[in-house]
């Protein structure tokens, strides 16, 4: 992802398996969808940005056709 110009991931999932690869809840980036603890971020440079995240909507499950 960093080779594409990505400056960090969010995984919505299990704290316990994901903390091992260096994700981590940070208050300052939310998803409503979920219980905030099993929304968490790996930043690749420097700080972390602020404010709610939204996926696409081809993550939202519901289909369109």
């Amino acid at each position: 992802m960093q080779a594409r110009g990505a400056h960090g991931l969010v995984v919505l999932g299990d704290p316990s398996y994901y903390s091992r690869f260096g994700f981590e809840n940070d208050p300052a980036l939310r998803y409503s969808g979920a219980p905030a603890e099993y929304f968490q971020c790996l930043s690749f440079e420097g700080s972390t940005p602020a404010g709610e995240v939204a996926f696409a909507p081809a993550f939202s499950g519901s289909r369109t056709d």
